[in-house]
């Protein structure tokens, strides 16, 4: 075939909008699947998800839609998933059905990383199915290969995921053995998972190989495919005017929370001739389809905040209130206040909430009657009582590791906390030290002042936009913060984990 003959296909867009059907878009790293679609829940199905992927195998991308079910068990410490595909497209006379069972193992590491392993089902006697029907052509896989490497680092705030995946697949056209399509298949993935947001990202190469034998008369026909796939969950808040006068509170914050999944293509197929022969001439197909959902809304509390009328702070401030990371009603919020220790770590945890849950799985267990004497509570730190009303956030924070107190086994709950104490315990939170190097310095005019715990952390929060210290450029270790400027670095981490974070994963990724 001749490289240079490019035949030039515009690009197509096309959406699907499921606005009747209650769907949520998941960001659990493995709710995509790793054939290249995009998913939404579909509440309807237990396990059950409404479905789109590319299919190329006949030569022609054809978009196949329908349900993927996902049933998950773990034995042994073994998790054996089951993958069903029901997919099929009107227009084009095509329908697939798949059943692919993997395998996956598990291993967690002393700095507790996990490392997953997963590979095709050694305990079922027929670990795949698969067959396509397009136009009156069947194409049934006859052999396939995979295996996927994973890496998940667990993190205070995020879980972190990055892996790889590649296989191998063999289809017989009409089961016939001399007529096959080698599908060539590799892949990176990068997830998290967090309150604000989730994203999940692959991108997949593909390779088809095609030899035919009509007749005594053997031909070969050979393409390419670049996939790229990402579900995202996201969270924004806009202000939402109130029209009547006559009203006992002014316009109020909304939160909008939604669900988008995206599957973007670019395709090197050959051309057929009348004759459905491949020519030397090479198409270039480009298209995007996406699904998304209806949003969620929510109104968030009007807090009493009238003595911030006009102040800079008013907006975030109202938020935070809203949002439960301030606590109150706002009647005695003081903007000048000194924040101290128990205050930030509780406005934190609160800021940062816990990573949602992955779906339950189904164990094998087995039960044994034992004797459990009841475990007295212990607090981690001599100053903070197990009866403390912060106590359950300040021990999180602890076992989190967000927070190590002041020595001795001493919090000092009540001390006011510092620049460098606040910023240290929020990149903790992210888990995000390492984006610095050992011993970084800071574009801060007093970084030689920053004490050696927080330097990293100080050089973090200001490349994430987080913190970027006063107006003259200084960091103020020692300096205490004000209700004021807690106010802005809770914003700041809110917006970093609600939309940064989903534009390096997601947007970069799909070149938006």
């Amino acid at each position: 075939m001749k490289a240079g003959l490019l035949k030039k296909i515009s690009v197509v867009v096309m959406t699907i909008i499921m606005l009747m059907m209650p769907t949520e878009v998941l960001a659990v790293e493995g709710t995509l699947g790793y054939e290249g679609g995009i998913s939404a829940v579909n509440t309807n199905v237990k396990n059950g998800y409404y479905y789109t992927e590319m299919c190329f195998v006949s030569g022609k991308p054809i978009y196949l839609t329908g349900t993927l079910t996902i049933d998950k068990r773990v034995r042994n410490n073994v998790e054996t998933a089951t993958y069903t595909y029901m997919l099929a497209n009107a227009e084009e006379q095509a329908t697939l059905e798949r059943v692919i069972i993997y395998e996956t193992v598990s291993e967690t590491k002393p700095n507790g990383q996990i490392t997953e392993s997963t590979r095709l089902s050694t305990t079922t006697s027929r670990p795949f199915r698969e067959q396509i029907d397009i136009g009156g052509t069947q194409y049934i896989l006859s052999e396939y290969s995979f295996s996927k490497s994973l890496l998940t680092d667990p993190k205070p705030a995020i879980n972190y995921y990055a892996g790889e995946f590649a296989g191998r697949k063999v289809y017989r056209i009409n089961n016939n053995s001399n007529n096959t399509v080698t599908v060539g298949i590799s892949g990176k993935l990068y997830a998290y998972d967090q309150y604000w947001s989730s994203t999940q990202t692959q991108k997949i190469q593909y390779t088809l190989e095609t030899r035919i034998l009509d007749g005594n008369t053997p031909y070969q026909w050979g393409g390419s495919a670049e996939v790229t796939v990402s579900t995202t969950r996201r969270q924004q808040i806009k202000y939402a005017e109130n029209e009547p006068w006559q009203i006992s509170f002014d316009g109020g914050y909304v939160r909008r929370t939604w669900e988008e999944a995206i599957l973007d293509y670019h395709a090197r197929l050959p051309e057929f001739d009348s004759n459905n022969m491949p020519t030397p001439v090479i198409k270039d197909y480009k298209s995007r389809t996406n699904i998304t959902v209806p949003p969620v809304l929510e109104r968030l509390m009007v807090p009493d905040i009238r003595q911030l009328d006009g102040h800079w702070a008013q907006e975030p401030v109202s938020i935070l209130f809203g949002l439960g990371v301030i606590p109150g009603t706002g009647e005695n919020y003081n903007i000048n206040k000194y924040v101290t220790r128990r205050e930030f770590v509780v406005m934190l945890m609160q800021a940062v909430r816990d990573i949602p849950e992955a779906p339950k799985l189904k164990t094998s267990t087995i039960t044994t009657n034992r004797n459990r004497s009841k475990t007295v509570e212990v607090s981690p730190f001599l100053d903070v009582s197990v009866d403390d009303p912060d106590y359950a956030l300040i021990k999180r924070a602890y076992e989190k590791k967000i927070i190590t107190g002041t020595g001795n086994s001493y919090f000092q709950p009540d001390a006011y906390v510092t620049y460098a104490e606040a910023i240290k315990m929020i990149v903790n939170a992210l888990g995000l030290e390492n984006l610095a190097p050992p011993y970084s310095n800071t574009p801060y005019v007093d970084n030689d002042s920053i004490p050696a715990y927080a330097r990293n952390a100080a050089a973090v929060a200001y490349s994430l936009g987080i913190f970027q210290g006063d107006e003259r450029g200084y960091f103020n270790p020692s300096g205490r913060i004000t209700n004021e400027q807690a106010a802005k670095l809770f914003y700041n981490l809110i917006r970093y984990m609600g939309d940064e974070l989903v534009k390096d994963y997601a947007d970069r990724m799909l070149s938006f």
